[in-house]
C-alpha cells in the first residue's frame, strides 16, 4: 500500500513539476510550433525595428485573428534560413526580406509561391513577384556631417571625390547598391546599370578604399556615425534620421542618388503554419497598417490608396515618390541579383579581404 501511494504521489509531483515548467516556458497550445494553427514565427531584425513591426502589424493581427506571433531575429541571416529550408528544419513561417535578400532566397529556390490574385491596389504592381508581396519601400541615402561637409553631397560622384571632400566614408559592407552607386559615380546612367559592369565598379571602388570603412551591420555604422568617427557615406535613411533627431551629430542627407529597396514578406518552403502566415501578409496590406508603419518608421506604403491620400509635404520626404525622385535614383534589380548574386558576393568578399 505504501508503495502504491508513493508511486501515485510521485506521479502527482512529477505532473505538478511539468505543469510548472510548461507555465514558466510559456508552452501553450497557441504559442508552440507543434500546432497546425494558432501561431506563426516571424523572422525579422530585432531591436527598435521589431518593436515597430510588432506594434503596427502583429499586435493588431493577433488581436483580430487570435494567432500568436513569435519572434526570430534571423531575417538578415540568409544563409541560415536557406540551410534550414533545404535541410527540412524550417522553424519560421514568415520572413521580412528586402530586395537583396529576396534575390538570394529566389536564387536558392527556398520560397513558397504565393497566390497574389486576391491582392491588389499596389502603387507599383511590378514589385509583386511569384514569391513575395511588397509591404513598403525604404531607401539608403547619401549623408554627411554638416559641420565637416558644409556644402553637402549632391551626387554619388561627390561621395567618391576624396580630394574636394575629405573625410572618412562609411557604408555597410554589402555589395548591392554600392556597386551600382560606384558605376553612377563613374558616369553610368541608372537606366543603363544592368547588367552591372563589375570590373568598372570595383575599379571605381578602389579609388575610395583607403578612405572608407565597410561595417558589418547597420547598427555598427550607426554607432560610428553617432560617435563622430564617420564624416559622410551611404546608409539606411531611417537610421540616418534617428541619428539626426538624437542630436548626436549634425547629420543631413539628400534624396539625390537614393537607392530604393522594396521590403517584401515571403513564406519559406517548409513553413509549418503557411495559411496563418499568408493571413499576416494580407493583414499587412490593410490601409491602417500601411499608414501606421509609415508614421512609425518613415517608410513608403505599397498601397496606391494610402499614397494618394498623402499631401505633397508628406510625400516630399518619403522614398520612391515623385517628389523625391532624382536622375540618379534607382531600385535594386531583383532578377539580376537573383541570377548573379552568389558570384558577385564572393568577388565582393575577396575584394574586401585583399
Amino acid at each position: 500500500m505504501r508503495t502504491s501511494l508513493g508511486v501515485t504521489g510521485g506521479r502527482r509531483r512529477v505532473s505538478a513539476v511539468l505543469a510548472a515548467v510548461v507555465v514558466a516556458l510559456g508552452i501553450t497550445a497557441c504559442s508552440g510550433g507543434g500546432d497546425e494553427k494558432g501561431s506563426i514565427t516571424y523572422a525579422g531584425f530585432g531591436g527598435t525595428y521589431q518593436d515597430a513591426v510588432k506594434a503596427t502589424l502583429f499586435e493588431p493581427y493577433s488581436k483580430e485573428t487570435g494567432v500568436k506571433v513569435l519572434y526570430d531575429s534571423s531575417g538578415s541571416d540568409v544563409a541560415k534560413l536557406v540551410q534550414m529550408s533545404k535541410s527540412n528544419s524550417m522553424t519560421v513561417d514568415l520572413i521580412d526580406a528586402e530586395d537583396s535578400s529576396l534575390a538570394q532566397f529566389m536564387a536558392a529556390g527556398v520560397l513558397q509561391p504565393i497566390d497574389t490574385k486576391s491582392l491588389n491596389g499596389f502603387a507599383d504592381p511590378s514589385a509583386v513577384t511569384e514569391y513575395s508581396v511588397p509591404w513598403y519601400t525604404f531607401s539608403r541615402n547619401l549623408f554627411w556631417n554638416k559641420d565637416k561637409v558644409p556644402g553637402g553631397l549632391q551626387s554619388w560622384a561627390d561621395l567618391f571625390d576624396t580630394k574636394r571632400i575629405p573625410g572618412k566614408r562609411g557604408m555597410v559592407g554589402l555589395p548591392w547598391g554600392i556597386l551600382e552607386g560606384a558605376l553612377i559615380a563613374d558616369g553610368v546612367k541608372p537606366a543603363q546599370l544592368y547588367p552591372l559592369d563589375l570590373n568598372r565598379a570595383f575599379a571605381k571602388l578602389d579609388t575610395i578604399r583607403g578612405d572608407t570603412v565597410f561595417f558589418k551591420s547597420n547598427g555598427d555604422l550607426q554607432n560610428a556615425i553617432s560617435q563622430g568617427e564617420i564624416t559622410l557615406g551611404y546608409g539606411n535613411l531611417a537610421r540616418i534620421k534617428s541619428i539626426a533627431k538624437s542630436g548626436a551629430v549634425p547629420l543631413d542627407y539628400t534624396w539625390k542618388g537614393a537607392v530604393l529597396s522594396v521590403q517584401q514578406l515571403v513564406i519559406p518552403k517548409g513553413a509549418q503554419h503557411e495559411p496563418d502566415a499568408y493571413k499576416a501578409i494580407e493583414y499587412s496590406l490593410k490601409p491602417e497598417v500601411q499608414k501606421a508603419i509609415m508614421d512609425r518608421l518613415g517608410y513608403t506604403p505599397s498601397l496606391k490608396s494610402v499614397l494618394d491620400g498623402l499631401d505633397a509635404e508628406a510625400r516630399a520626404d518619403l522614398p520612391g515618390t515623385q517628389e523625391t525622385a532624382s536622375d540618379e535614383t534607382f531600385r535594386i534589380d531583383v532578377n539580376w541579383w537573383a541570377k548573379n548574386g552568389a558570384d558577385v558576393l564572393k568577388r565582393w568578399q575577396d575584394w574586401q579581404n585583399a
